[in-house]
């Protein structure tokens, strides 16, 4: 059997195509963009106050207390990046960051390792200019309410404990 439509006929059987087919693009399109899910950024565990409360520093001799002036003040780490040190006499403000980074590091009892991990920077100023500036090789979280850090230095290792003020 021949089926032979004329020219308007197949003029309009094409327009509908194209046109169901612009709909069903537009509902693919509207119904993935409302399905867009939201990722939070704040839930970053460094987020809030935290207080030093231990630091030391290690080699081949064992460990030593190490005192670095900055017990006696509160670090707060903000979600968007910022931060400050408040030790009741300056307030310092500035920036704090974390990356994964692959490369060798010490944990926090002196172990060497080579992978990923998270290093982190913290970058302060007072308004006389005087300046904290840390960086951490490898920094681990352990449960919400503290927070431990390490840097090598010079043949030794210095470690460091938060917990949250």
């Amino acid at each position: 059997m021949v089926c032979k439509y004329n020219s308007e006929t197949l003029k309009t059987l094409v327009m509908k195509k194209i046109l169901h087919s612009v709909i069903l693009l537009f509902t693919v399109t509207i119904l993935f963009s409302s399905c867009v899910k939201s990722v939070e950024l704040y839930n970053d565990p460094i987020v809030g106050s935290w207080v030093l409360n231990d630091a030391s520093k290690g080699n081949a001799n064992g460990w030593q207390p190490l005192y670095t002036g900055l017990e006696n003040g509160v670090f707060t780490f903000y979600a968007n990046g910022g931060a400050t040190y408040d030790d009741g006499y300056n307030l310092y403000q500035g920036s704090w960051s974390i990356t994964t980074v692959s490369s060798g590091y010490y944990d926090y009892y002196g172990n060497y390792y080579i992978d990923y991990h998270d290093a982190m920077q913290v970058r302060l100023r007072s308004a006389n200019g005087a300046t904290i500036n840390l960086y951490f090789d490898d920094i681990n979280f352990n449960g919400g309410n503290y927070f431990s850090a390490t840097y090598y230095r010079n043949y030794s290792v210095e470690r460091y404990g938060f917990t949250r003020y």
